[in-house]
């Protein structure tokens, strides 16, 4: 298939002039320079010959004191050797001893020790020896990348909550020794780019989803990380309070359930895969030119388990017109790389290039080509003919070199040109996987757990939390406003809370006497409702014996003979509510209970040990004195009846008789019944009826 470029018009051609040369190693024995390639003696053309000892010293351009040899060839046979020394020559420390393949794509540089940067490169061959050697010179370090670690303690994906801080911490992020990072380049996964924050950053999220964020390091060598976190952030969506209850109006005193309903709600999203577009890579024979395509979607921490598996092809769109001295290489994020093709195949084409050396810079018309684990029909320099046919072809090194390789990165090719005469154009690259290895749709659902410590209710008159917070009765005692909230965390740590307003209406009322105790004369109650209109009330007395009126708001109590206690219930209607309260009055008869004998158990104060006259509480004001044998007040109180009583413990009385007097205030015409010693007396009150007796004070030992 052919393929033109005029069909590319979004990519943008990319033009490198050749300017370096191929420096023969049997050429000279001595090079200075910080370009150019060091290369066999057949040049790109041939292979190197049997029986070579071939001997040169290469040494950066003063200032550079290091010089990096980059072996974009190596493919000697099992009878030749290189070796390389660290210095001027073959006296200086040995750095390697190399055959067969064992140099291809790496880096040799000159130590630290060595003052003058050169390197010398000492090669031999045997009877009957063929192969090819080629390594690019620069000066300075290659690149040793640095490699970026964020929050290395905490599990993935990190949990995180709508518009609460993250933080991320990138400082066990590893450099090469004597290189320093001088860039932090954070991508948020959001459209932020934060480039100021260095190596901790804290970020909000406003929206909720799965985001990707991802790290990109720069040393003072000019080196970046290959590296892609993928560093996968959750933020919860916003949960659903359907069923929870709503602003409730009540009355006072009733009892409510509210109820409480929190879900997670789902995300959900389809995945988005940027592959890259094509880009142009010109020939270009003064060094090995790189494109890179940056994968960013596959699920974190996915490899290559099984190349031959999960890579199907590797495709290219290029032209060019002399196969035999390029080098086509494939490098995965970590390092790995696989060699497709390695010079060979002499002047055969690829596409249709424009073989004219005075008009190097026009593009010619790209073919398609692949190259599939599963390809039978051998490597590009075993298919030699004018024009290499659009197809599929078998690889120079194995896929599964890229076994173990991470999926999301940065992918790139690496294309060498020995040969400066000729041309060429790649239009188009990229990388099929597996359709099983690329992600399905991102969802997740914050969960919310059914117990108190996950959800539950906040609220001033809860009486009763039914046993997992999420359904509590309330019982307001007041008239007004409260607020309820009902809260709930889920599992991303996140918490949400729903306020409901609680009106509680009707009326607390209170009931009121002229007076507590009924001693002939009526007693009238009152009940007591506030400021609500008391015709817009029934009210209902119990028991109605002896009432004058039961649904009157304020009876009368015409006769009682023991102490009554009554309640009134108060309907009372407002907001489309009846609402019924009540409250009680205790009214107590004019009977009194006088002991003569008392018996405390010890000296101590308080518990059993004071002396009290039953019924007295009914009455206000009641003076009471007691006296000693021999007349000294021990004890004296103006309201006796609301007291605690007489307590000898605390006026250090001792066993014996003692004399009291009561002066119980009584209203005139009502009648006043004693028991003294089990004698029962009744008196005509008169404003004040006095009683006096006397109290043997017995020990208990």
């Amino acid at each position: 298939m052919k393929k033109s470029l005029i069909f590319l018009t979004i990519c943008t051609l990319v033009i490198f002039t050749a300017s370096s040369q191929e420096i023969s190693i049997a050429s000279t024995n001595s090079y200075t320079s910080c370009e150019g390639a060091v290369v066999d003696s057949g040049l790109s053309a041939a292979d190197y010959g049997a029986n070579e000892n071939q001997t040169i010293t290469w040494c950066p351009e003063a200032p550079e004191t290091v010089l990096n040899l980059y072996w974009v060839v190596f493919d000697l046979d099992a009878a030749s050797t290189i070796y390389i020394y660290d210095g001027d020559d073959n006296t200086a420390p040995l750095v390697g001893t190399y055959s067969g393949d064992e140099l291809q794509g790496q880096d040799i540089f000159s130590g630290e020790e060595n003052v003058t940067g050169c390197m010398t490169i000492e090669f031999t061959s045997g009877p009957g020896s063929s192969g090819n050697f080629g390594a690019y010179a620069s000066c300075g370090y290659p690149c040793d990348r640095p490699f970026a670690i964020v929050n290395p303690t905490e599990l993935q994906p990190h949990y995180a909550c709508l518009n609460e801080e993250v933080h991320l911490e990138a400082t066990s992020s590893t450099v090469a020794d004597g290189q320093e990072i001088v860039e932090w380049v954070w991508d948020l996964g959001d459209g932020t780019i934060d480039n100021t924050s260095g190596q901790i950053l804290t970020h909000t999220y406003t929206s909720p989803g799965l985001y990707t964020m991802n790290l990109s390091l720069t040393d003072d060598n000019d080196c970046s990380n290959n590296n892609l976190l993928d560093y996968q952030i959750l933020v919860s969506t916003n949960p659903d309070f359907t069923g929870t209850s709503s602003n409730v109006t009540m009355c006072v005193g009733d009892e409510v359930d509210l109820t409480g309903m929190i879900q997670g709600v789902l995300y959900n999203a389809e995945p988005s895969v940027d592959f890259g577009d094509g880009l142009f890579i010109p020939d270009d024979q003064s060094q090995c030119f790189y494109s890179q395509l940056t994968f960013t979607s596959f699920n974190a921490g996915a490899v290559v388990n099984d190349a031959n598996v999960d890579i199907q092809n590797i495709f290219m769109n290029f032209e060019h017109s002399y196969m035999g001295d390029i080098t086509i290489t494939f490098i995965c994020p970590n390092g790995g790389s696989i060699l497709v093709h390695q010079q060979g195949g002499g002047g055969t084409f690829l596409g249709e290039p424009v073989d004219d050396d005075g008009d190097p810079d026009n593009p010619g018309i790209g073919y398609d080509y692949w190259w599939e684990p599963g390809a039978t029909n051998g490597t590009w320099a075993e298919n030699i003919q004018g024009t290499l046919p659009s197809g599929s072809y078998e690889s120079v090194q194995p896929f599964t070199n890229l076994n173990g390789c991470p999926l999301n990165g940065t992918w790139e090719v690496e294309v060498c040109d020995l040969w400066g005469s000729d041309n060429g154009f790649i239009f188009d690259w990229s990388i099929e996987f597996a359709p099983e290895l690329y992600p399905e749709a991102v969802s997740f659902t914050p969960t919310f757990g059914p117990e108190c410590d996950s959800t539950w209710w906040d609220g001033p008159s809860i009486i009763d939390d039914g046993g997992d917070c999420n359904i509590v009765t309330i019982s307001p005692n007041e008239i007004g406003v409260e607020s309820y909230i009902y809260r709930g965390q889920n599992d991303f740590g996140c918490y949400y809370d729903r306020t409901i307003d609680v009106t509680v209406v009707g009326t607390i009322p209170t009931v009121t006497a002229n007076q507590t105790q009924f001693c002939g004369s009526p007693v009238q109650m009152m009940a007591n409702i506030g400021d609500v209109d008391p015709e817009d009330c029934e009210f209902s007395w119990t028991p109605s014996t002896n009432l004058d009126d039961s649904s009157s708001q304020s009876p009368t109590i015409d006769f009682i003979e023991n102490t009554t206690e009554y309640t009134v219930s108060v309907s009372y209607s407002t907001s489309g509510l009846t609402c019924v309260s009540e409250a009680s009055i205790r009214i107590e008869t004019c009977e009194i209970t006088i002991p003569n004998v008392f018996s405390p158990d010890n000296l101590s104060t308080g518990g059993n040990n004071t002396w009290r006259v039953e019924g007295l509480d009914a009455f206000n004001g009641v003076k009471c004195f007691i006296y000693n044998r021999w007349g000294t007040e021990v004890y004296s109180h103006i309201d006796f009846g609301s007291s605690a009583g007489w307590d000898p413990g605390i006026d250090g009385a001792e066993e014996g008789v003692y004399y009291y007097v009561l002066e119980i205030p009584c209203n005139e015409g009502d009648e006043l019944i004693t028991d003294q010693a089990g004698v029962i007396t009744e008196f005509d009150c008169n404003g004040m009826v006095p009683f006096t007796g006397t109290i043997a004070l017995y020990r208990v030992n």
